[in-house]
């Protein structure tokens, strides 16, 4: 396997991976989201790490970036956030390391079955 990254290594990283989410979230409409470690340490600390300050994601949703090679720890992760549970979201960058660096090999969003459950109504209900 590769060499050891430092810790600002994979924390650069990190918060590229959470700025890519807002962006992509912003050309989705959702103007009002923003890194957490920009508006509020607390927010971080409690493992979600975009905010929504307009309100605009459905059900509150609370998400939190994961740019890393294992699979994250979904549920020991939500553990130790105070959020609801039906509002966590997981979303991971799948890691994989080359020769030289790492890439990402695949994308998704792990999250509480209440939750998946309430997306495809909603969105059943609305492609009506």
């Amino acid at each position: 396997m590769g060499r050891k990254r430092s810790g600002a290594y994979n924390r650069n990283r990190g918060q590229r991976a959470e700025q890519k989410v807002v962006n992509e979230l912003k050309a989705l409409g959702f103007t009002g989201v923003v890194t957490s470690r920009s508006e509020s340490k607390t927010t971080d600390y409690n493992k979600v790490d975009i905010i929504d300050k307009n309100n605009q994601l459905p059900f509150g949703i609370n998400i939190q970036v994961k740019h890393q090679i294992p699979y994250p720890q979904y549920f020991k992760i939500r553990e130790q956030s105070t959020v609801p549970n039906d509002t966590f979201v997981i979303l991971w960058d799948k890691q994989e390391p080359r020769e030289k660096n790492i890439i990402t090999v695949g994308r998704c969003a792990i999250m509480d079955i209440d939750l998946f459950y309430k997306l495809i109504e909603s969105y059943a209900k609305e492609s009506k």
